[in-house]
């Protein structure tokens, strides 16, 4: 599988969410689809990092919905990344605010 067909099936999921839903209910299936894929979720989360950089809020809300894995590598890119993210869409600042708290749980230092 490539990145473009986790894409695809991202996108796919995203686009028959149910409407009512917010995007943050994908959550525990993408979660679930990081253990499921043969590739431990690397493309995945590269669909997440971009839906996280683009300009639809479902999207960046599902992405970040991810718990099993941090989307970035170091603290640096998840204050960067995340915090553009919270700038564009203040309703997600708290989320972003607790996945740095966890970071510094995990990661300290």
């Amino acid at each position: 599988m490539s990145v473009e067909s986790m894409r695809n099936i991202m996108n796919g999921l995203a686009d028959r969410l149910h409407a009512g839903l917010p995007g943050s209910a994908l959550g525990d299936v993408l979660d679930q689809l990081i253990y499921l894929t043969d590739d431990n979720g690397s493309d995945l989360l590269e669909v997440c990092r971009e839906w996280v950089r683009g300009s639809d809020f479902r999207r960046a809300d599902a992405a970040l919905s991810v718990s099993e894995v941090f989307l970035f590598n170091t603290r640096e890119e998840l204050e960067t990344e995340l915090g553009a993210a919270a700038e564009r869409w203040p309703e997600l600042a708290p989320r972003v605010t607790k996945i740095l708290e966890n970071w510094g749980r995990i990661q300290p230092g």
